[in-house]
């Protein structure tokens, strides 16, 4: 392979291809050669959050995690961040599409040396007047970390989820210019409780809801399902990476591939969370374009996209829709590419596109020779090396710019503090 200026110009046997006199050569040994991973749905805001909301059904877990999660202030959120981008990279990803309600995490992926986008959520139920002025303030502060951010780094807009932004505040973000046209990123159709809660106005989150003493998202109208009652509001842009869309049918995946809404599929959390299995087949088949996200520590695991392409397939497999370690593979590479609309940039060995590559030390040399997918995914193989846009960041294990003990001691001591054992 020949990279020149963090671009991939040639791709083949070495005797094929004639780099420029006094081109540097690297011989990174027997190992796999892989794009770099790419997680389409992450919070690294809590990636010291495991364990602090035990696994339950999601409105349970959901409620546990609220209460605790005020706890953590902005000194924590900022360690957790560098922590979990340094987890996310040393486990062979290199984009990060992050959303979080601070943005610490835009900071973290510049200082990794990642790519990625972070996505500032915003929650709300206000109406009319109330709703355009929260945009704008929402706006005001995109754009302050914007001026901070980065290079590699983007900002977007996350409303959170249907149940937790309303129609009005939903529409005022997608109408304001400095918004509606960034990235965006969401949560919709997770769990059975905020159907019940969206269709019928009660159920387990209903309660939740009403124990906090707030009013939750409220899309009136005749449609049944999130995809349905968000579509008959127009919401669902051109675009938008929506999480998680396990409680969807047939009519919902037409719409969000009519509507070109790309899907973070996550299946550790819904797994976890009681949310069942996602439909990939069903979406794909529909024409929808599926990434693979890592969601994080409070309801999944660590940021290990290889760890998330195994729990993808044993959720298809529990859904009778067996898929081969190539298509798992395919979902955190080229389809999380698709999914954030940067596919023409990164996901693939492609001369043209930008180098961000991992070198996979097979656990099994045998397995390797015949399926290089499975040998990737295997637990028992390591990451010894990723570059990012041309520039080597892990060379056998170590960081070329980051303090990694620091970031270790770090995310400990803030554990500590907020009373994490």
């Amino acid at each position: 392979m020949l990279i020149t200026d963090g671009v991939i110009e040639a791709v083949g046997p070495a005797r094929a291809i004639e780099p420029a006199p006094g081109t540097p050569e690297v011989d990174l040994g027997a190992v796999i050669l892989i794009p770099g991973l790419i997680d389409a749905h992450c919070h690294l805001e809590w990636a010291l959050t495991a364990g602090v909301a035990p696994h339950a059904d999601f409105a349970t877990w959901l409620g546990s995690f609220a209460g605790r999660s005020q706890d953590f202030d902005m000194h924590h959120r900022e360690r957790a961040t560098r922590w979990g981008a340094l987890q996310a990279m040393v486990s062979g990803t290199t984009t990060l599409m992050d959303s979080g309600p601070t943005g610490a995490a835009s900071a973290a992926i510049s200082e990794t040396g990642l790519r990625g986008t972070t996505h500032l959520e915003i929650f709300g139920r206000e109406q009319g007047r109330d709703a355009l002025e929260r945009a704008v303030q929402h706006a005001e502060a995109v754009l302050a970390l914007e001026d901070a951010a980065g290079p590699g780094v983007r900002i977007g807009v996350s409303p959170h989820a249907p149940y937790t932004v309303g129609p009005d505040l939903w529409t005022a973000v997608l109408d304001h210019p400095d918004l509606g046209d960034r990235a965006l990123a969401t949560h919709i159709a997770e769990s059975p409780a905020e159907v019940r809660l969206l269709d019928e106005g009660d159920g387990p989150l209903a309660v939740l809801f009403k124990s906090l003493g707030r009013v939750p998202g409220q899309w009136p109208g005749r449609a049944q399902g999130p995809v349905a009652r968000m579509a008959a509001g127009d919401v669902l842009r051109p675009g938008l990476v929506a999480a998680h869309c396990v409680q969807v049918n047939d009519m919902d995946a037409m719409t969000l591939a009519a509507l070109d809404v790309r899907v973070a599929h996550c299946p550790t959390s819904n797994s976890n969370l009681q949310c069942g299995d996602a439909p990939v087949a069903l979406l794909q088949q529909a024409g929808v374009i599926v990434g693979l996200g890592t969601d994080g520590p409070a309801s999944a695991g660590p940021y290990d996209l290889r760890a998330e392409a195994r729990a993808a397939g044993e959720a298809a497999a529990r859904r009778g829709e067996p898929r081969t370690p190539a298509e798992l593979l395919a979902l955190a590479t080229t389809g999380s590419a698709e999914a954030i609309g940067m596919d023409h940039i990164i996901g693939s060995i492609t001369p043209g596109l930008r180098a961000d590559l991992v070198a996979i030390q097979p656990g099994d040399a045998e397995m390797a020779q015949f399926d290089v997918a499975a040998a990737v995914l295997d637990p028992r193989s390591r990451v010894t090396w990723v570059m990012v846009d041309g520039q080597v960041m892990i060379e056998r294990g170590d960081h070329a710019t980051v303090d990694v003990r620091k970031v270790i001691a770090d995310a400990q001591q803030a554990r500590a503090d907020a009373g994490l054992h």
